[in-house]
């Protein structure tokens, strides 16, 4: 087998590794041209070149990637209600704690190893080879994710499209899909809340406003509306949008809407991914930026309605007596883990395009921070419109308030319809939301493509020219399997995979980073590679995250979460146990890939089980940095070259200062082609 890599070294090496990088600094001409000859292949084999890895077009492109990737539908409409559920302003306290504690430290770690390796999220893994099945695990939950995060965007889709209407369709109860209970609002005629012939109908606590604008997490299911009252907006989403079945165990028919708003989701999404980061990081020119300009636009129209003061103040009004109880604390840490998208594999998959030396300590940062300003800005547009409903209709903000898909498709179809120019304002309304959810949705299916091809490029070199048909074959596998989404039941189906898949898997596979890069590859040695790269060391206060803070807090939540567990619901229905055994399966794929595929790898190593498992823990043999100029920089030893479209003449080889190539195995061509 091939022998450790000789600038992995353990303490007392760092005055040797800061004397390489001065030689380093010397000879970077030299290097660049030795690298450029490793590239170079003979006349008259362009057929037989292979394609160089992509990268960013610019730094702003990956920046505004990086923002689009986690600033999403949740900074819309679920921090707002997380906010005033947990203390108002004072939520604000734990917040921003956990974005120290957890989410700065965490970002910042992916973001160093993608960009040191020049790899994608099961690829990267090659820092210890044995926990290699936690890159696939975040590539499962990407997929699993991309499939009904589609659906979301052809809700947003068919809801933009049918805006132009005049009048549009959820306005009143005389649709063939309304119920004796519709109720169209004091400004449509058919019940005043003002109105004292019909006070007896209010009289008891069970009033209309109990019921006010519920939500997905809180609606009945269909026919079973008998002595309530449902707002028209309401009905129009669950009995006609939705057309919802009666259980999970009955998906019924597909909802044809749906079925073309959910086509044209993945056909946007294949065209703007279709040529890797080139055409995905120009989208995102537009779609990372313009909702900021349309959020202005609707906290400008909003702070302009009668009582919107009422829901803003409501909002930010602190309550500090809160921040002691430890479910305000979990909220925040969930909220953070969630939007901010660790343990995805995201944030590998976008730095893995960047250049060596690109300051990603400075974009973590500038991240973090725009992550957290659009998610308290987002409040105020939400809450201004909120105030607005809670005035119109005559009853209290808490009332009207509601978190999850009801506010987008119950809440605000219902105040734009009030508006002037109803059309114009519920467009851009989902238009925002569509651009909103369109960058995640790009970052995630790319982080899987990637992942895919990053793989494959390591058996088969030649794969990266044809990514654009692993692009397309992906995202036609996605729409087949995602069909089940857009049937009568597709509801209960994305619910199961939403509060499974996304909830504890992420935070498995991000404990699992956080320790093996801390304690296993070693919080010195990624210190080092850190410091090839940006030419500092992190401080200690990054290094004590990632080894107790990060996972501590994270392993909280779990168990938390545990002691707080409940099946999942949708209004009145309450999924069976079956349902329930499907969802912990889809939780237990995070383990089932980590300990699967480090028995496979020990069953290929050689040796007693001491010996395998003290081999399975050491970086393989090609981690390091992509390009041989950047090896270099960082002490490691230089690589044959042929992943760069080299000729793999090992002639050209150069040694790194303290890292000759007498101590790197280059005779086993097969675990450079394989990368096994």
């Amino acid at each position: 087998m091939y022998t450790s890599l000789p600038a992995i070294q353990e303490d007392g090496a760092n005055n040797h590794h800061d004397s390489n990088l001065n030689s380093v600094t010397e000879t970077t001409p030299a290097i660049a041209q030795n690298d450029k000859d490793l590239r170079r292949h003979d006349a008259g084999s362009a057929d037989d070149a292979i394609p160089e890895r992509e990268t960013w077009g610019g730094r702003f492109e990956f920046i505004l990637s990086v923002m689009g990737y986690s600033i999403g539908l949740g900074n819309v409409w679920r921090f707002p209600y997380l906010c005033y559920e947990n203390g108002g302003g004072a939520f604000l306290i734990p917040y921003f704690i956990m974005i120290g504690l957890v989410a700065l430290p965490i970002i910042f770690l992916e973001l160093c190893l993608g960009q040191f390796s020049s790899l994608g999220c099961i690829s990267v893994w090659k820092y210890s080879k044995l926990f290699k099945g936690a890159g696939f695990a975040m590539a499962f939950l990407s997929a699993g994710f991309c499939l009904y995060y589609n659906l979301v965007l052809a809700y947003c889709i068919y809801y933009m499209v049918i805006s132009f209407f005049n009048p549009q369709p959820w306005v009143g109860c005389d649709h063939e899909w309304n119920t004796d209970n519709c109720y169209e609002g004091k400004y449509f005629g058919h019940l005043d809340l003002n109105d004292t012939t019909n006070s007896s109908l209010y009289s008891t606590t069970e009033t209309f406003t109990s019921t006010l604008l519920s939500t997905v997490a809180n609606f009945t299911t269909a026919g079973n509306y008998t002595g309530k009252h449902v707002r028209a907006t309401e009905e129009y989403w669950k009995l006609h949008v939705l057309d919802i079945s009666d259980g999970l165990h009955s998906l019924g028919s597909i909802r044809w809407q749906l079925f073309l708003a959910f086509t044209a989701a993945w056909v946007i999404v294949y065209i703007c991914i279709s040529r890797g980061v080139k055409s995905s990081g120009k989208a995102v020119y537009f779609t990372a930026t313009f909702p900021y300009v349309l959020l202005i636009v609707l906290l400008i129209r909003g702070v302009t309605l009668e009582g919107s003061l009422q829901g803003i103040l409501f909002f930010i009004r602190p309550d500090f007596k809160s921040l002691g109880r430890a479910k305000v604390w979990q909220a925040a840490a969930n909220q953070v883990f969630l939007s901010f998208s660790p343990g995805w594999g995201g944030m590998h998959t976008l730095a893995s395009y960047n250049k060596f030396n690109n300051n990603c300590y400075r974009d973590a940062f500038m991240f973090c921070i725009s992550c957290a300003f659009t998610s308290i800005f987002s409040g105020f547009v939400m809450f201004s419109i909120v105030g607005f409903m809670a005035h119109d209709s005559n009853t209290s903000v808490e009332k009207v308030v509601d978190a999850g898909y009801g506010l987008a498709f119950v809440v605000f179809p219902e105040a734009v319809s009030r508006m002037w120019l109803p059309q114009l304002w519920s467009f851009l309304f989902f238009f925002m939301l569509i651009i909103l959810g369109l960058d995640s949705q790009f970052v995630c299916l790319e982080t899987l493509i990637t992942a895919l091809t990053d793989e494959l490029a390591a058996i088969w070199p030649k794969t990266r020219r044809w990514k654009w048909l692993i692009t397309l074959g992906t995202c036609c596998t996605m729409f087949v399997v995602g069909l089940p989404l857009v049937t009568q039941g597709g509801i209960y189906v994305m619910t199961l995979l939403d509060w499974y898949l996304s909830g504890f898997s992420p935070m498995v596979t991000t404990i699992t980073e956080t320790l093996v890069v801390s304690h296993i590859y070693g919080v010195n040695r990624i210190s080092r590679d850190i410091h090839s790269m940006l030419n500092f060391t992190p401080s200690l206060y990054w290094r004590l995250c990632w080894m107790l803070f990060s996972p501590l807090v994270l392993l909280f939540i779990i168990v938390f979460a545990f002691f707080d567990y409940h099946s999942p619901v949708v209004g009145d229905y309450t999924f069976p146990s079956w349902a329930d055994g499907v969802g912990w399966c889809l939780v237990s794929f995070s383990i089932f890939f980590i300990f699967t595929y480090g028995i496979y790898h020990l069953l290929g190593e050689k040796g007693t089980l001491i010996e395998r498992l003290k081999m399975a823990i050491q970086p393989h043999a090609q981690w390091g940095p992509a390009l041989n100029v950047n090896r270099l920089q960082a002490g490691y030893a230089l690589m044959p070259g042929h992943e760069q479209a080299g000729s793999g003449n090992e002639s050209n080889m150069i040694s790194a200062p303290g890292a000759g190539t007498e101590d790197y195995d280059f005779h086993h061509p097969k675990e450079f082609e394989t990368g096994v």
